[in-house]
Protein backbone atom coordinates (compact mmCIF):
# COMPACT_ATOMS: atom_id res chain seq x y z
CA UNK A 1 0.00 0.00 0.00
CA UNK A 2 1.35 3.47 -0.95
CA UNK A 3 1.58 5.99 2.22
CA UNK A 4 1.69 9.51 1.59
CA UNK A 5 4.68 11.45 1.16
CA UNK A 6 4.54 13.66 4.31
CA UNK A 7 4.48 10.72 6.85
CA UNK A 8 4.72 12.16 10.57
CA UNK A 9 8.50 11.73 10.78
CA UNK A 10 9.20 13.76 7.71
CA UNK A 11 6.56 16.32 8.79
CA UNK A 12 8.41 19.92 9.95
CA UNK A 13 7.78 21.14 13.52
CA UNK A 14 4.99 23.22 12.88
CA UNK A 15 3.06 20.71 12.03
CA UNK A 16 -0.54 20.04 13.45
CA UNK A 17 -1.68 23.58 12.61
CA UNK A 18 1.01 24.88 15.20
CA UNK A 19 4.09 26.73 12.40
CA UNK A 20 6.23 26.68 15.51
CA UNK A 21 7.70 30.54 15.02
CA UNK A 22 5.55 31.41 12.37
CA UNK A 23 4.77 35.16 13.37
CA UNK A 24 1.99 34.65 10.71
CA UNK A 25 0.60 31.81 12.57
CA UNK A 26 -3.11 31.48 13.90
CA UNK A 27 -3.70 34.96 11.68
CA UNK A 28 -1.16 37.13 12.97
CA UNK A 29 1.19 39.09 11.16
CA UNK A 30 3.40 39.64 13.88
CA UNK A 31 4.80 42.61 13.17
CA UNK A 32 3.81 43.43 9.62
CA UNK A 33 2.83 46.99 9.61
CA UNK A 34 -0.02 46.34 7.02
CA UNK A 35 -2.04 44.16 10.10
CA UNK A 36 -5.57 44.92 10.23
CA UNK A 37 -5.73 46.93 6.97
CA UNK A 38 -3.31 49.67 8.35
CA UNK A 39 -2.20 51.49 5.30
CA UNK A 40 -2.39 47.87 3.37
CA UNK A 41 -1.70 48.11 -0.47
CA UNK A 42 -1.09 52.09 -1.03
CA UNK A 43 1.59 52.55 -3.36
CA UNK A 44 2.79 55.74 -0.95
CA UNK A 45 5.95 55.59 -2.71
CA UNK A 46 4.13 55.52 -6.15
CA UNK A 47 1.77 58.23 -5.12
CA UNK A 48 4.85 60.27 -3.74
CA UNK A 49 6.47 60.20 -7.11
CA UNK A 50 3.64 61.10 -9.12
CA UNK A 51 2.92 64.08 -7.04
CA UNK A 52 7.04 64.97 -7.34
CA UNK A 53 6.85 64.39 -11.00
CA UNK A 54 3.34 66.98 -11.44
CA UNK A 55 5.22 69.62 -9.29
CA UNK A 56 8.36 69.60 -11.45
CA UNK A 57 6.28 69.98 -14.47
CA UNK A 58 4.42 72.64 -13.46
CA UNK A 59 7.93 74.45 -12.47
CA UNK A 60 9.74 73.85 -15.10
CA UNK A 61 7.22 73.02 -17.75
CA UNK A 62 5.32 76.04 -17.32
CA UNK A 63 4.41 78.89 -20.39
CA UNK A 64 7.72 80.90 -18.71
CA UNK A 65 9.61 77.84 -17.41
CA UNK A 66 13.14 76.86 -17.89
CA UNK A 67 12.10 74.71 -20.87
CA UNK A 68 12.66 77.78 -23.60
CA UNK A 69 15.86 76.81 -23.19
CA UNK A 70 15.68 73.82 -25.36
CA UNK A 71 13.35 75.51 -27.84
CA UNK A 72 13.78 75.04 -31.49
CA UNK A 73 12.59 76.36 -34.66
CA UNK A 74 10.11 73.81 -35.93
CA UNK A 75 7.11 73.71 -37.73
CA UNK A 76 5.85 70.66 -36.02
CA UNK A 77 6.78 73.22 -32.16
CA UNK A 78 4.56 75.27 -30.68
CA UNK A 79 7.80 76.53 -28.97
CA UNK A 80 8.18 79.55 -30.84
CA UNK A 81 4.79 80.93 -30.48
CA UNK A 82 4.95 80.56 -26.58
CA UNK A 83 8.51 82.24 -26.52
CA UNK A 84 6.88 85.15 -28.51
CA UNK A 85 4.29 85.63 -26.11
CA UNK A 86 6.42 85.44 -22.92
CA UNK A 87 8.48 88.27 -24.94
CA UNK A 88 5.31 90.45 -25.08
CA UNK A 89 4.30 89.72 -22.00
CA UNK A 90 7.20 91.85 -20.37
CA UNK A 91 6.51 94.59 -22.86
CA UNK A 92 6.18 97.82 -20.97
CA UNK A 93 2.53 98.25 -20.94
CA UNK A 94 2.49 101.61 -22.38
CA UNK A 95 3.31 100.09 -25.55
CA UNK A 96 0.39 98.72 -27.78
CA UNK A 97 0.51 94.84 -27.90
CA UNK A 98 -0.46 93.01 -30.77
CA UNK A 99 -1.10 89.29 -31.49
CA UNK A 100 -1.55 87.54 -34.65
CA UNK A 101 -2.26 84.13 -34.29
CA UNK A 102 -3.00 81.19 -36.99
CA UNK A 103 -1.80 78.36 -38.94
CA UNK A 104 0.97 77.58 -40.96
CA UNK A 105 -0.32 80.01 -43.39
CA UNK A 106 0.92 82.79 -40.80
CA UNK A 107 4.17 81.73 -40.55
CA UNK A 108 4.90 83.55 -44.30
CA UNK A 109 1.53 85.59 -44.15
CA UNK A 110 2.96 87.76 -41.29
CA UNK A 111 6.04 89.69 -42.05
CA UNK A 112 7.05 90.68 -38.17
CA UNK A 113 9.91 93.05 -39.28
CA UNK A 114 8.34 94.74 -41.75
CA UNK A 115 5.43 95.59 -39.42
CA UNK A 116 7.79 96.30 -36.08
CA UNK A 117 8.92 98.84 -38.39
CA UNK A 118 5.87 100.81 -39.93
CA UNK A 119 4.11 100.57 -36.27
CA UNK A 120 7.19 101.43 -34.21
CA UNK A 121 4.82 102.01 -31.34
CA UNK A 122 3.63 98.36 -30.84
CA UNK A 123 5.14 95.32 -30.18
CA UNK A 124 3.97 91.91 -31.65
CA UNK A 125 3.46 88.34 -30.89
CA UNK A 126 3.38 85.89 -34.22
CA UNK A 127 1.92 82.61 -32.99
CA UNK A 128 1.99 80.77 -36.21
CA UNK A 129 1.60 76.60 -35.89
CA UNK A 130 -0.07 74.40 -38.00
CA UNK A 131 -2.49 72.85 -35.53
CA UNK A 132 -3.93 76.23 -34.62
CA UNK A 133 -7.13 75.33 -36.09
CA UNK A 134 -10.30 76.97 -34.52
CA UNK A 135 -10.60 74.33 -31.64
CA UNK A 136 -6.77 75.09 -30.32
CA UNK A 137 -8.10 78.82 -30.63
CA UNK A 138 -10.36 78.51 -28.43
CA UNK A 139 -8.18 76.41 -25.69
CA UNK A 140 -5.64 79.20 -26.58
CA UNK A 141 -7.76 82.65 -25.72
CA UNK A 142 -7.04 82.40 -21.82
CA UNK A 143 -3.90 82.63 -22.55
CA UNK A 144 -4.23 85.35 -24.87
CA UNK A 145 -6.61 87.73 -22.58
CA UNK A 146 -3.99 86.94 -19.91
CA UNK A 147 -1.44 88.81 -21.87
CA UNK A 148 -3.46 91.53 -22.05
CA UNK A 149 -3.08 92.48 -26.19
CA UNK A 150 -5.32 95.61 -27.41
CA UNK A 151 -5.58 93.44 -30.97
CA UNK A 152 -5.53 89.92 -31.69
CA UNK A 153 -5.35 89.37 -35.55
CA UNK A 154 -6.43 86.24 -36.98
CA UNK A 155 -5.38 85.30 -40.74
CA UNK A 156 -8.32 82.84 -42.16
CA UNK A 157 -10.10 81.98 -44.95
CA UNK A 158 -12.07 78.66 -45.64
CA UNK A 159 -9.16 76.30 -45.21
CA UNK A 160 -10.10 77.05 -41.54
CA UNK A 161 -13.31 77.18 -40.94
CA UNK A 162 -14.27 73.99 -43.23
CA UNK A 163 -11.93 71.55 -42.77
CA UNK A 164 -12.64 68.60 -40.15
CA UNK A 165 -12.25 68.94 -36.54
CA UNK A 166 -9.64 67.16 -34.88
CA UNK A 167 -8.46 66.47 -31.57
CA UNK A 168 -4.87 65.59 -29.97
CA UNK A 169 -4.56 63.66 -27.05
CA UNK A 170 -1.74 65.74 -25.27
CA UNK A 171 -2.53 69.29 -27.23
CA UNK A 172 0.08 69.95 -29.67
CA UNK A 173 -1.01 73.39 -29.53
CA UNK A 174 -0.05 73.22 -25.64
CA UNK A 175 -3.21 75.01 -25.33
CA UNK A 176 -5.20 74.27 -21.96
CA UNK A 177 -8.99 75.11 -21.09
CA UNK A 178 -11.38 72.89 -19.96
CA UNK A 179 -13.97 75.18 -20.78
CA UNK A 180 -12.96 75.31 -24.59
CA UNK A 181 -13.51 71.23 -23.49
CA UNK A 182 -17.09 71.64 -22.27
CA UNK A 183 -18.05 73.53 -25.03
CA UNK A 184 -17.14 71.40 -27.42
CA UNK A 185 -19.25 68.80 -26.13
CA UNK A 186 -22.40 70.51 -25.85
CA UNK A 187 -21.90 71.77 -29.65
CA UNK A 188 -21.60 67.78 -30.74
CA UNK A 189 -23.50 64.86 -30.14
CA UNK A 190 -23.15 61.97 -27.90
CA UNK A 191 -21.77 59.65 -30.13
CA UNK A 192 -19.29 62.34 -30.60
CA UNK A 193 -17.78 62.14 -27.15
CA UNK A 194 -17.98 58.24 -26.96
CA UNK A 195 -15.85 57.79 -30.07
CA UNK A 196 -13.74 60.09 -29.11
CA UNK A 197 -13.57 59.42 -25.45
CA UNK A 198 -9.96 58.56 -25.03
CA UNK A 199 -8.92 61.92 -26.24
CA UNK A 200 -11.19 63.55 -24.21
CA UNK A 201 -10.25 62.42 -21.20
CA UNK A 202 -6.33 62.74 -22.00
CA UNK A 203 -7.73 66.87 -22.55
CA UNK A 204 -9.65 66.88 -19.51
CA UNK A 205 -6.28 65.48 -17.62
CA UNK A 206 -3.98 67.82 -19.17
CA UNK A 207 -5.78 71.01 -18.79
CA UNK A 208 -6.99 70.31 -15.53
CA UNK A 209 -3.42 70.58 -13.89
CA UNK A 210 -2.27 72.25 -16.87
CA UNK A 211 1.05 70.04 -16.60
CA UNK A 212 2.60 68.19 -19.69
CA UNK A 213 1.22 70.56 -22.36
CA UNK A 214 5.10 71.11 -23.52
CA UNK A 215 5.71 67.52 -24.07
CA UNK A 216 5.75 67.85 -28.23
CA UNK A 217 8.14 70.42 -28.20
CA UNK A 218 10.91 68.73 -26.00
CA UNK A 219 10.28 65.67 -27.90
CA UNK A 220 11.14 67.31 -30.65
CA UNK A 221 14.54 68.99 -28.67
CA UNK A 222 15.63 65.56 -28.48
CA UNK A 223 15.09 65.71 -24.63
CA UNK A 224 12.19 63.00 -24.20
CA UNK A 225 14.63 60.97 -25.56
CA UNK A 226 17.04 60.38 -22.52
CA UNK A 227 14.47 58.59 -20.76
CA UNK A 228 14.32 55.80 -22.78
CA UNK A 229 17.41 52.95 -23.31
CA UNK A 230 18.09 54.33 -27.61
CA UNK A 231 18.67 50.66 -28.64
CA UNK A 232 16.97 51.50 -31.91
CA UNK A 233 20.10 53.65 -32.98
CA UNK A 234 22.59 50.78 -33.08
CA UNK A 235 20.00 48.59 -35.09
CA UNK A 236 19.64 49.41 -39.23
CA UNK A 237 16.14 50.61 -39.02
CA UNK A 238 15.18 52.17 -42.68
CA UNK A 239 13.77 56.23 -41.92
CA UNK A 240 10.13 56.35 -40.75
CA UNK A 241 8.72 58.07 -43.46
CA UNK A 242 6.98 61.34 -42.09
CA UNK A 243 3.95 61.98 -40.05
CA UNK A 244 0.55 63.34 -40.83
CA UNK A 245 0.43 66.18 -38.24
CA UNK A 246 -3.21 66.67 -39.00
CA UNK A 247 -4.53 62.91 -38.04
CA UNK A 248 -6.59 61.69 -36.80
CA UNK A 249 -10.32 63.42 -37.66
CA UNK A 250 -12.56 63.66 -34.94
CA UNK A 251 -15.63 65.20 -36.56
CA UNK A 252 -16.38 65.41 -40.09
CA UNK A 253 -19.90 65.16 -42.26
CA UNK A 254 -18.31 64.89 -45.55
CA UNK A 255 -15.94 63.13 -47.67
CA UNK A 256 -12.74 64.72 -49.74
CA UNK A 257 -14.06 66.61 -53.06
CA UNK A 258 -12.60 63.97 -55.38
CA UNK A 259 -10.12 65.18 -58.42
CA UNK A 260 -8.59 62.61 -60.63
CA UNK A 261 -5.10 62.00 -60.99
CA UNK A 262 -4.36 63.75 -64.12
CA UNK A 263 -5.72 67.27 -62.98
CA UNK A 264 -3.96 66.89 -59.36
CA UNK A 265 -0.73 66.13 -61.15
CA UNK A 266 -1.32 69.43 -63.29
CA UNK A 267 -1.71 71.21 -60.35
CA UNK A 268 1.36 69.70 -58.23
CA UNK A 269 3.10 70.74 -61.19
CA UNK A 270 3.12 74.05 -61.13
CA UNK A 271 5.64 74.00 -58.13
CA UNK A 272 8.73 72.44 -58.88
CA UNK A 273 11.19 72.05 -57.62
CA UNK A 274 9.72 73.89 -54.23
CA UNK A 275 7.19 71.05 -53.29
CA UNK A 276 8.23 67.70 -52.51
CA UNK A 277 5.81 64.74 -52.77
CA UNK A 278 4.82 64.21 -49.29
CA UNK A 279 4.35 68.51 -49.23
CA UNK A 280 2.36 68.05 -52.34
CA UNK A 281 0.38 64.80 -51.33
CA UNK A 282 -0.26 66.95 -47.59
CA UNK A 283 -1.51 70.29 -49.17
CA UNK A 284 -3.76 68.10 -52.25
CA UNK A 285 -5.38 66.15 -49.01
CA UNK A 286 -5.65 69.27 -46.61
CA UNK A 287 -7.02 71.38 -49.34
CA UNK A 288 -9.62 68.46 -50.95
CA UNK A 289 -11.12 68.47 -47.01
CA UNK A 290 -12.94 71.87 -47.16
CA UNK A 291 -16.57 70.68 -47.70
CA UNK A 292 -19.66 71.23 -46.42
CA UNK A 293 -21.00 68.99 -43.21
CA UNK A 294 -21.56 69.36 -39.44
CA UNK A 295 -18.34 69.89 -38.97
CA UNK A 296 -18.64 73.68 -40.21
CA UNK A 297 -21.23 74.50 -37.42
CA UNK A 298 -19.01 73.36 -35.08
CA UNK A 299 -15.57 75.20 -36.53
CA UNK A 300 -17.37 78.50 -36.76
CA UNK A 301 -19.23 78.46 -33.35
CA UNK A 302 -15.81 77.86 -31.81
CA UNK A 303 -14.26 80.32 -33.42
CA UNK A 304 -17.75 82.77 -33.03
CA UNK A 305 -17.06 81.72 -28.61
CA UNK A 306 -13.39 82.74 -29.21
CA UNK A 307 -14.03 86.34 -30.54
CA UNK A 308 -17.31 86.92 -28.11
CA UNK A 309 -14.20 86.10 -24.95
CA UNK A 310 -12.05 88.43 -26.91
CA UNK A 311 -14.54 91.39 -27.07
CA UNK A 312 -16.23 91.05 -23.91
CA UNK A 313 -12.45 91.04 -22.71
CA UNK A 314 -12.11 94.71 -24.49
CA UNK A 315 -9.90 93.30 -26.91
CA UNK A 316 -10.37 94.06 -30.65
CA UNK A 317 -10.20 90.93 -33.23
CA UNK A 318 -9.48 91.54 -36.61
CA UNK A 319 -9.92 88.91 -39.33
CA UNK A 320 -8.16 88.97 -41.95
CA UNK A 321 -9.40 86.80 -45.07
CA UNK A 322 -6.58 85.47 -46.85
CA UNK A 323 -7.04 83.84 -50.48
CA UNK A 324 -4.81 80.54 -51.49
CA UNK A 325 -3.50 80.47 -54.70
CA UNK A 326 -5.70 80.70 -57.39
CA UNK A 327 -4.65 76.74 -58.77
CA UNK A 328 -5.73 75.58 -55.40
CA UNK A 329 -9.43 76.53 -56.35
CA UNK A 330 -9.76 73.25 -58.54
CA UNK A 331 -9.33 71.00 -55.27
CA UNK A 332 -12.25 72.04 -53.75
CA UNK A 333 -16.02 74.06 -54.43
CA UNK A 334 -14.23 77.73 -53.92
CA UNK A 335 -17.11 79.82 -54.89
CA UNK A 336 -19.90 78.32 -52.61
CA UNK A 337 -17.32 77.68 -49.49
CA UNK A 338 -15.42 80.72 -50.10
CA UNK A 339 -18.78 83.10 -49.53
CA UNK A 340 -20.16 80.95 -46.51
CA UNK A 341 -16.90 81.71 -44.55
CA UNK A 342 -16.86 85.36 -46.17
CA UNK A 343 -20.96 85.77 -45.21
CA UNK A 344 -19.54 84.25 -41.42
CA UNK A 345 -17.07 87.01 -41.12
CA UNK A 346 -19.48 89.46 -42.18
CA UNK A 347 -21.64 88.66 -39.41
CA UNK A 348 -18.86 88.58 -36.40
CA UNK A 349 -18.32 92.10 -37.97
CA UNK A 350 -22.41 93.16 -37.21
CA UNK A 351 -22.66 91.09 -34.35
CA UNK A 352 -19.48 92.13 -32.77
CA UNK A 353 -17.71 94.55 -34.14
CA UNK A 354 -14.88 92.14 -35.10
CA UNK A 355 -12.57 94.07 -37.72
CA UNK A 356 -13.12 91.75 -40.70
CA UNK A 357 -11.27 93.43 -43.93
CA UNK A 358 -9.40 91.83 -47.09
CA UNK A 359 -6.17 92.74 -48.45
CA UNK A 360 -7.47 93.98 -51.58
CA UNK A 361 -6.29 97.65 -51.02
CA UNK A 362 -2.47 96.62 -51.28
CA UNK A 363 -2.99 94.69 -54.01
CA UNK A 364 -4.78 91.49 -55.21
CA UNK A 365 -2.34 88.60 -54.56
CA UNK A 366 -0.58 86.93 -57.49
CA UNK A 367 0.49 83.84 -58.41
CA UNK A 368 4.10 84.53 -57.64
CA UNK A 369 3.05 85.94 -54.62
CA UNK A 370 2.85 82.04 -53.17
CA UNK A 371 5.34 79.25 -53.09
CA UNK A 372 2.67 76.98 -52.83
CA UNK A 373 -0.58 76.38 -52.52
CA UNK A 374 -1.53 77.98 -49.47
CA UNK A 375 1.82 79.65 -48.40
CA UNK A 376 3.19 82.90 -49.64
CA UNK A 377 6.40 84.29 -50.10
CA UNK A 378 8.04 87.50 -48.42
CA UNK A 379 6.49 89.83 -51.36
CA UNK A 380 2.66 87.84 -50.71
CA UNK A 381 3.63 88.28 -46.76
CA UNK A 382 4.76 91.63 -46.62
CA UNK A 383 1.06 92.42 -48.63
CA UNK A 384 -0.88 90.74 -46.16
CA UNK A 385 1.12 92.31 -43.40
CA UNK A 386 0.73 96.08 -44.58
CA UNK A 387 -3.07 95.45 -44.69
CA UNK A 388 -3.24 94.34 -40.93
CA UNK A 389 -1.56 97.42 -39.95
CA UNK A 390 -3.29 99.81 -42.38
CA UNK A 391 -6.66 98.71 -40.52
CA UNK A 392 -4.63 99.16 -37.29
CA UNK A 393 -3.44 102.65 -38.10
CA UNK A 394 -7.38 103.15 -38.98
CA UNK A 395 -8.54 102.64 -35.35
CA UNK A 396 -5.90 104.38 -33.71
CA UNK A 397 -4.13 100.81 -32.98
CA UNK A 398 -0.05 100.52 -32.41
CA UNK A 399 0.44 104.37 -32.49
CA UNK A 400 0.31 105.63 -28.83
CA UNK A 401 4.16 105.57 -28.22
CA UNK A 402 4.79 106.74 -31.71
CA UNK A 403 2.99 109.82 -31.02
CA UNK A 404 4.32 110.54 -26.99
Amino acid sequence: MKTSSTSSSSRPSGANGSRGNDPGANGSRGNDPGANGSGAGIPWAAILALLGLLLADRLILNADGPWQRFAIDDANSAARSWLELAELRSAPRDRTRVIVVGTSKVIDGFVKDVAERQLPGAVFAKMAYPRFEPFAIRMLIPDLIAAEPDAVVWIASELDTHRPLRLESVPGSSAASLAAIWELVQLTDWSFSIENRTSLYRLIATCAIRAYRFQLDLRLAGIDAWRVFPLHRWQRRPPKPRSDPFRPVALWGATHHKLDDAALRTTMDLFPPLMDPWDARMQSGTLQEITRGSHVRVQMALLRRSAELLREAGIQLLILEADLHPAAYDLYDRPALHKEFHDFGVQLRNDLGVLFVRPDQEGPLAESDYYDLIHTTRRGGTKLTRAILRTLRLKGIGIKAKDD
